[in-house]
């Protein structure tokens, strides 16, 4: 296989840079522009969490070509390592498209949260058929050079969102609708040969593994291991979370007696909270990183550090919780509500009439689907539930604090 060289490809998408590709009907060009921020329409909804689309911590380089922006051309380094690396998603989502276009070749389109769509072209082969089910990171394809317009192996890759609310994108194509790319939460800019390192990683089911935290002890347990003895004091609010953006479970206690954060060996935050706050985290700026927060029972309002999350919205009696509950990378504030068995998050119903009075909420993303799901432990019988599922049987014990996202 033939490979060229930036140089040449350059003069080659001088020729094809901007053609509507076989079947789509091109909207209004829309002029280039090197403002990261002027893609994004004031009406889109809220952008996933979008990964690079090859694997953790794979260097690439793009190349929007001029006319071709916002959308890049994305090549491996070296780039004669393009050719059958695997493509993957850079957020989940279903495939919307998946098919072979006589310009674009071997092409998927994923739909996501939020109006959004992301375009994977010139691929060797395709790995998900239509209407499939994705992952973030889940692979798509290989990259290849299929289609007329494949000139040397690439991967074509775009970000769009239906402005228009009509259900679907003009894929491939310039418009209005293809927005700035941005991975990992920083734009990628208007300027060919920019490197990149792909931080699409596996995370280990940010609050999947169950675990308890045992006052009596300073102990943090997971089924079938301590994690940590000795750490912790009685009437500290437990806490765990991804803290630093390294994609592992980190553990924290809020005393409210001091006020204080505290992560092992550290003080995480000093002077924030009252006596009464209830405690939570969660990644609620969409950062890769949980931050604290409060749910403060006698304002009705919730906190995070510099920042009010939320107004008037809870109870007394209400255990707040977080999680992200339609996959779209931010967590939400919600609790559950042990008087009506009720658990809620602001403007919806999560679920009705589920749970025992005695019983302790969770959230975790326990069938591993990118979405967090409600959850309960029974200090009753030791049983740890989600809807329709028993998750853990007869492990825990009295006075354990159970958790998710180890």
């Amino acid at each position: 296989m033939r490979f060229i060289d930036a140089a040449k490809r350059a003069a080659l998408f001088g020729l094809v840079a901007g053609v509507s590709y076989t079947g789509l009907a091109a909207p209004a060009a829309a002029d280039p522009t090197t403002d990261l921020g002027a893609g994004v329409a004031a009406a889109a909804g809220a952008k996933p969490a979008f990964q690079a689309p090859f694997p953790c911590g794979q260097r690439f380089v793009s190349y929007p070509w001029g006319k071709h922006w916002p959308a890049l051309d994305l090549d491996r380094v070296p780039e004669t390592a393009t050719l059958g690396n695997p493509v993957v998603a850079s957020a989940a989502g279903t495939a919307w498209y998946s098919g072979y276009d006589s310009g674009a070749g071997h092409t998927v389109v994923l739909k996501h949260s939020g109006g959004w769509f992301t375009t994977y072209m010139h691929l060797q082969r395709r790995d998900v058929p239509r209407g499939a089910t994705v992952k973030q990171g889940q692979r798509l394809g290989l990259a290849g050079q299929s289609g007329t317009n494949g000139k040397s192996p690439h991967l074509h890759y775009e970000q769009m969102h239906d402005d228009n609310n009509n259900g679907s994108v003009a894929w491939g194509t310039k418009g209005p609708e293809r927005k700035a790319v941005v991975f990992g939460g920083r734009a990628v800019p208007n300027r060919n040969g920019y490197q990149l390192t792909s931080g699409n990683c596996a995370k280990p089911a940010p609050s999947a593994g169950i675990g308890v935290f045992r006052p009596s002890g300073g102990q943090w347990i997971v089924p079938g291991k301590v994690l940590r003895k000795g750490w912790g004091n009685r009437g500290d609010q437990p806490l765990v979370g991804d803290f630093n953006g390294d994609r592992k479970a980190d553990v924290a206690v809020f005393r409210p007696s001091t006020k204080t954060w505290h992560q092992p060996g550290r003080i995480w935050l000093k002077n924030w909270g009252n006596k009464g706050d209830l405690a939570v985290t969660g990644d609620f700026n969409r950062d890769g990183k949980d931050e604290p927060a409060v749910f403060r029972p006698s304002t009705k309002t919730w906190y995070t550090p510099g920042k009010v999350l939320r107004k008037n919205w809870g109870v007394k009696g209400d255990v707040p919780l977080a999680g992200d509950f339609n996959g779209d990378g931010r967590d939400e504030i919600a609790v559950y509500r042990p008087s009506n068995g009720t658990w809620y998050t602001p403007g919806k119903v999560l679920r009705k009439n589920w749970g025992l009075r005695g019983d302790k909420p969770i959230v975790g993303d326990f069938n591993r689907d990118g979405k967090d799901e409600i959850g309960v432990y029974r200090p009753s019988n030791k049983t740890w539930y989600t809807p329709g599922k028993i998750l853990r049987q007869n492990w825990g014990a009295s006075g354990d604090v159970p958790l998710a996202g180890f």
